[in-house]
Order: C-alpha cells, then sequence, then structure tokens
C-alpha cells in the first residue's frame, strides 16, 4: 500500500513537470508565483522598524532605514524551496488551476512534523493559482482563495504572513499590468466582531479612541507593521517620551471617507502613496472582493445572518454570477476540525462548497480543497464527513521506514548517531507533600540553570514556558512564582553554595491565554522573541493555556514545562512540537510533571519512554457527524437559510417571505447526495427533519428575518442562546453566531446586596 501510495505521488509530480512544459501560462503564472514567495521570504523579519520622533525637525523616522528588496542576494535561509515543498507544488499545480484535471476533486492533506514549512507550500500554491486566474482572464476578479483556521491567534499571524505575501505579488502585478490586469491583488481577514471591526462605523470610532489615547481603547486593526516594508504601524510610544499633542499617536490607520485604510507611514516605501492591499472590516471585504480571504471558520456560520456575504462568492444582489467564485480553499489544521466543532463545520460545508462551485458551463466546477496538519489519524474518514469526498491524497505517502520518508528523515551526527533535536523528561515526584511542590523545586531549578551562562549561551532556556489544561492551574501556579518559587531560590543557594549575586530573580512574567485580548495577543507574541542580548528585559516565565497549541513559532524559545499531562496525544504533540526547531544549534527540553494520584497521569509516567518513542503512532482518530441527529437540531434550518439568502435574490436576501419553495428544494437535492456519501444511515432522518423546517418556515409567514420585534411581527431568527418571549420561541428558530458556542451561558456576578442589612434586602 505504501508502495502505491508513492507511486502515485511520482506519477503526479511528473504530470505536474509535464504541464509546466506543456502550458506557457502554467508556466509563467509558476514563475511568478516563485518569484512573489522569493520576495516574501526576504521581507518576512519579525523584528519592526520602530518609530522614532524627532522634536527638532518635527519629522517621523523609523530605527532602519528602507531598502528595496534584493532578490539576487537575499539573506542567509532564504530563497529556498524545501524538497517536499517543490515535490507538493508539482503534484497540485494541474489540479489546483485546470478545471478538468482529474484529480481536481481529490483532496491534499499535507501531513508534516510542526514547523516544517507547510504554511509557505500552500501559499505557494495560492500565489500560483491566483497569478494564473488573472493571466486567463484579467477581467476576471474577486476572491478566489479561502483561508480557514480555527483560532485567532493562529489567524492574526498567518494574517501576517501572507499579508506580506500579498503586497509582493501586487508588486509584481504593477509592473506586468498587461498580463495581470488593472485590478488589485488584495487580502482580507474575516473575523469577529471581538478581534476585527465588522462595520465601518465602529471601525472609526475605535480609530478615534486610539488617535485620542484612550484609555481602554484597544487596537482592532490587528496591523502591527507594515508587511512589505516592516515599518512600525498602530499605536506608537516613540520609546515612551512625552511629547506634545500635536505628535501623530497612530501611524498607518487613516480614515479616508466613510471607512479606514492602510497606508504605510514610511514616505519611502512603495505603499505609502495609494494604500496598502489589505482589508481587515467586513463591509469593506464585501465590497472589494479581495483575491485571498483568511478567516475562522466560524465566520461560515454569519452566512446565515448576513446575505452581503454573497460577494465573496461572486455572486450579485439580484442572485446571478459575475465573476468565478473561490476556486481553492485552505484549511489548515484540519485535526481541529473535529468532534462538535467539526460536525457543525461538515454541516455549513455543504453549502460553502456549493456557493464556490461554478455552474456557469455545461460541466460544473468544484473548488480545490487543501488541508494540512501535523497530528491526524483516519484521516480519510474525517476528510469524507467534512467535505463528501472520497479520493483524499496524504503527502508526503509513508515511507517504508518511519525515520526516512525521502522528504524527511531523523537528524544525525557524522558518526550516524542521532542528534538531541528535542529531549523529553518526566516528573512524578510522589514522595513530596503535593503538585505545588513539585512544581516549586522543578520550575526553580529550570530557571536557576540557564543563569550560570553566558547571555549569548543561556537565551535559548531563559523563557520557561509552562502550559496548563486549566485557568485553575494557572493561576495556582502564578501564586507560587509570587511567593513560593522566589524563597525557594535561597533553598539552592543553600544547597549549592552559590554567591547572593549568582542568584536569578523574576521579573517579568507574562500570561499568554484566551483571557487576552486581541490587541495584546501579537504585544505578547512580540515580548517572548526580545532575547537575552537585547536592551529589554526578556520573559521569564511565561504561562500559557491552549492558545500555543497552534501559531506560537519563536525559535528562541527552547524551554517548555506542561503541566499535567494532556488528556489527548494531538494537542501535546502540538505544544512540545514548537521546541528544537533550530536542531542543529541546541535541543529543546520539555519536562512534564504528572500528578501522582491520577491514574492516567501515573500510567503515562510508567510507559513514558515507550510513549514518547511511539508519539505521533498514540495519536487519537477524530469523530465528525455533520448529519446526526443534534447537529440537524441545532444548524440545519441555518444551513436552510444561508443558502437562500446567499444565493437568492434580493427579495430572498431582505425577507423570509413568500416562502422561498425553488431554493429548499434545490438545497435538498445538494445536500441529499452528501448524506449518502458521509453516513446513508441519517438519511431517512434528515428527510424528516429537512421537511419539518420547511414545514415550520412556510406556515409560520414570517416577514423579518432578523432584529427585534417590530409592531408585533416577530423575527424568522433569534440569536442561539439569548432570551426570547414564549411567544417568539414557538415561531422562530435559535440559530447560532458562530459554530463554537451554540448554547446559552450561565453568567455570575457578585452582588453586594449583603453589605446592606435591612430587611427588604
Amino acid at each position: 500500500r505504501h508502495l502505491d501510495e508513492c507511486a502515485r505521488c511520482a506519477k503526479r509530480m511528473r504530470q505536474g513537470l509535464d504541464y509546466l512544459k506543456q502550458d506557457a501560462k502554467a508556466l509563467q503564472a509558476f514563475q511568478l508565483a516563485n518569484y512573489a514567495i522569493l520576495l516574501q521570504q526576504i521581507r518576512s523579519r519579525r523584528e519592526p522598524r520602530k518609530a522614532e520622533f524627532d522634536s527638532k525637525t518635527k519629522r517621523i523616522s523609523f530605527s532602519e532605514g528602507y531598502t528595496d528588496p534584493d532578490p539576487l542576494n537575499p539573506p542567509e535561509g532564504r530563497g529556498t524551496w524545501r524538497p517536499f515543498q517543490i515535490a507538493f507544488l508539482l503534484m497540485t499545480v494541474r489540479s489546483a488551476v485546470d478545471e478538468h484535471a482529474p484529480d481536481r476533486r481529490t483532496v491534499e492533506l499535507i501531513w508534516f512534523p510542526t514547523g516544517g514549512g507547510k504554511t509557505e507550500a500552500y501559499l505557494g500554491l495560492a500565489a500560483y493559482a491566483t497569478f494564473m486566474r488573472r493571466i486567463k482572464d484579467p477581467s476576471d476578479v474577486g476572491v478566489h482563495v479561502l483561508m480557514r483556521y480555527t483560532l485567532r491567534l493562529l489567524t492574526a499571524q498567518q494574517f501576517q504572513r501572507a499579508s506580506s505575501l500579498l503586497c509582493a505579488m501586487e508588486h509584481l502585478r504593477r509592473k506586468n499590468t498587461n498580463e495581470l490586469g488593472k485590478a488589485e491583488f488584495s487580502i482580507g481577514i474575516w473575523l469577529g466582531g471581538a478581534t476585527t471591526p465588522n462595520t465601518r462605523q465602529q471601525a472609526l470610532s475605535d480609530l478615534r479612541k486610539l488617535q485620542k489615547g484612550h484609555k481602554f481603547a484597544e487596537n482592532s486593526f490587528i496591523l502591527s507593521r507594515c508587511p512589505w516594508c516592516r515599518a512600525e504601524m498602530g499605536p506608537v510610544t516613540y520609546g515612551k517620551k512625552k511629547l506634545s499633542k500635536s505628535v501623530p499617536r497612530v501611524l498607518g490607520y487613516e480614515r479616508r471617507g466613510n471607512t479606514v485604510i492602510f497606508r504605510c507611514p514610511d514616505h519611502e516605501c512603495e505603499f505609502s502613496g495609494e494604500h496598502l492591499p489589505i482589508y481587515v472590516i467586513d463591509e469593506d471585504i464585501y465590497e472589494r472582493c479581495p483575491s485571498l480571504v483568511v478567516g475562522t471558520v466560524d465566520k461560515f456560520a454569519m452566512l446565515a445572518w448576513k446575505p452581503e456575504a454573497r460577494a465573496l462568492f461572486g455572486i450579485q444582489p439580484d442572485g446571478a454570477r459575475h465573476c468565478s467564485p473561490p476556486g481553492l480553499i485552505i484549511q489548515d489544521e484540519l485535526h481541529l476540525i473535529s468532534g462538535p466543532l467539526g460536525s457543525m463545520v461538515g454541516l455549513y460545508e455543504s453549502v460553502v462548497e456549493e456557493l464556490c462551485t461554478d455552474r456557469r458551463r455545461s460541466e460544473s466546477v468544484l473548488p480545490k480543497i487543501v488541508s494540512s496538519t501535523a497530528t491526524i489519524r483516519r484521516y480519510a474518514d474525517q476528510i469524507k464527513c467534512l467535505y463528501a469526498r472520497d479520493d483524499v491524497a496524504l503527502f508526503p505517502p509513508p515511507g517504508l521506514e518511519a525515520g526516512d520518508s525521502f522528504f524527511a528523515r531523523y537528524a544525525r551526527y557524522p558518526d550516524g548517531t542521532l542528534m538531541p533535536g528535542r529531549i523529553y523528561a518526566g516528573v512524578h515526584a510522589s514522595g513530596l507533600g503535593s503538585m505545588q511542590t513539585a512544581q516549586v523545586r522543578t520550575f526553580t531549578s529550570l530557571l536557576q540553570a540557564s543563569f550560570p551562562l553566558s547571555k549569548d549561551e543561556r537565551d535559548p532556556w531563559w523563557t520557561l514556558m509552562l502550559f496548563f489544561n486549566s485557568l485553575r492551574e494557572l493561576g495556582t501556579t502564578l501564586s507560587l512564582l509570587q511567593s513560593d518559587i522566589p524563597d525557594y531560590f535561597w533553598v539552592l543557594k543553600n544547597r549549592t553554595g552559590v554567591e547572593f549575586s549568582d542568584l536569578r530573580s523574576i521579573w517579568n512574567i507574562l500570561e499568554l491565554t484566551g483571557r487576552l485580548s486581541s490587541e495584546k495577543v501579537p504585544q505578547a507574541i512580540s515580548a517572548l522573541e526580545i532575547s537575552c542580548t537585547s536592551a529589554d528585559h526578556p520573559v521569564d516565565v511565561c504561562l500559557a493555556s491552549n492558545i500555543i497549541e497552534v501559531g506560537i513559532d519563536i525559535d528562541r524559545l527552547s524551554l517548555r514545562g506542561v503541566v499535567v499531562q494532556p488528556k489527548t496525544t494531538s494537542p501535546y504533540i502540538h505544544v512540545t512540537g514548537g521546541l528544537g526547531r533550530r536542531w542543529w544549534e541546541r535541543p529543546g527540553l520539555v519536562v512534564t510533571i504528572y500528578t501522582p494520584y491520577k491514574p492516567r497521569d501515573r500510567s503515562h509516567f510508567e510507559k513514558f519512554r515507550s510513549y514518547h518513542e511511539r508519539l505521533y503512532a498514540q495519536v487519537e482518530p477524530t469523530s465528525v457527524t455533520p448529519f446526526s441527529p443534534p447537529a440537524l437540531d441545532r444548524a440545519l434550518h441555518a444551513v436552510m437559510v444561508g443558502y437562500a439568502r446567499q444565493a437568492g435574490d434580493e427579495s430572498v436576501a431582505g425577507s423570509p417571505y413568500p416562502y422561498p419553495a425553488h431554493l429548499v428544494e434545490e438545497l435538498q437535492k445538494i445536500l441529499l447526495p452528501r448524506v449518502e456519501v458521509v453516513d446513508l444511515e441519517e438519511r431517512e432522518n434528515f428527510n424528516r427533519v429537512f421537511q419539518e423546517r420547511a414545514d415550520e418556515w412556510r406556515r409560520w409567514e414570517r416577514t423579518l428575518w432578523s432584529g427585534v420585534p417590530q409592531d408585533g411581527d416577530l423575527p424568522l431568527l433569534r440569536e442561539a442562546g439569548k432570551y426570547a418571549s414564549h411567544a417568539w420561541s414557538a415561531i422562530s428558530w435559535a440559530t447560532p453566531l458562530s459554530m463554537r458556542n451554540v448554547d446559552a451561558e450561565c453568567q455570575a456576578e457578585i452582588t453586594q446586596l449583603y453589605l446592606d442589612d435591612t430587611d427588604e434586602n
């Protein structure tokens, strides 16, 4: 079986190479994509060019001067493809752009360890497919690539990387307008209102607060530096100097008409003129239809609420298609699309794929789907349930040896011995009084161990990042860092005989959890990048939750602690997988502290060696059931409404009355084959629930889709989890705004009535 998969991979690579040789347009698009990726790699440095204000000249400058990229002399480590990235591009180079390719329906799954370069591989494919669409027809503008993630941290970070690529593509378009057209290449980020402004009014309000230095103002515009030249953007402090009110507090964010645009604050930058091709406001995205849209899977729940989203799929307000729909769907971190979230995504996916299907010709053209993950098991079943496609190609295919798949192999010294890329250690302190005591002794020893080294040597192990399964455990350790751990340094002093000056002090403790606002998360990432050799003090300890499972790509972090073994193997791999990336310089160290009185932790410790020797083989299979009764009860009506409002004309998008029978019948014909592919046993129940929802829609005769009741007229949709009167509940549908939070929440409030001892209270 493995040999067959390897042979299929080699055959597709050869076909892709032949395709590039035979099609001049495809070869041109491939060359442009390679050039764009090269420019993106040259520009991709983490450190922004800090803004500085000269009070004498009243001008703003930057810590580094502007330099044009030199593709002929790229920096060390840039300007190269890894072998597996080249092979992946050759495999997919035809099916991503050729509507009649035999493997167009094949779902590509990149399976590679964390930090292996999956992102660059599918970004290269996205650039190639976008260039090819323009070369075929320069007037065929609109969204071509949908990149979907699951977590806001990962989405925001990948947005920064993808923005740099789109700027490089726009740079090339401006030099080749005859072939690539006059419409810009652009990127948009499509997230919830808690992360980005969903309306222009909200964006203008947020900008005013930032410009006035409002105490509680948050930066909802995400972009913190120019993706082309790295000039600092957003709220600036100029080194925390006290400046006059005339000095601009915000750089790069400007009001233009009734919206907010981005413009590089460095006048020497190419994108300091008109604007950066980047959009973060939902209303701007619907109007501009960027070439590439980055978003979370949760956002697609808004298809039932926002008919304006049809513009992303090339559909006009009258329901007619005016340009090609998105032809490439990229789903990162596929393993996270499982469980309840995966079931909801799989149900909505039927509508998303239909909206991305071009039926203007005799033969329907489906979108190409590419996914990636570092941990997966039973991937074929998961993809079948999500996308209703039986054909999936795992890349790289498994080789004949676990340690050598041709594209990846174990790093070894010249004598053949393995290099220590990442070392795991387990602590099971059953003789100590409590788990907290084990943490105090372990963390104090780890923090002190790097102190005697020089600044250059200590940097990889200076910052101790701790992962917690719950915020309760995180809070307990935070208390230990403020009291017990500083005291235990004195115990080490007495035990080892070191001088007081050789004891380490903890100055900078950082929290990286979902409790942080969207603005503070990038700031926390930037703080973790500060090294021991810089002028600022680096982070001593970082307390993190599952937010670091994906999206943390900082080479200097080589020391990590895990407090209590995670319940499943996949998050454990992702939490610890970011260490040891610079294995040729220094290994990474992972220390897991087990709870002595938990049987599961004790079992993991007893099987510590065998478990870690076959870590990837321990990944549990995922479960996705999009057509199960609970999923249908929660979201089938939302899918029906979403399809009607996106594919129908203005009358359907504006009101649910009269009942759009033709659209509902079309959707049933679309969904039924998917049910038969995914789970044939659910066909009867699906037909029953679908008919019930259709009958309710027809019988209730609601005239409002959503909003507040007006003159006794109750809307058809209401927010799931929000209060509704009995009358409204009887003739409306509880519809989720997100695929993740679909239940009501009970919020607690601390009362102060006990302070008033009157009888009435």
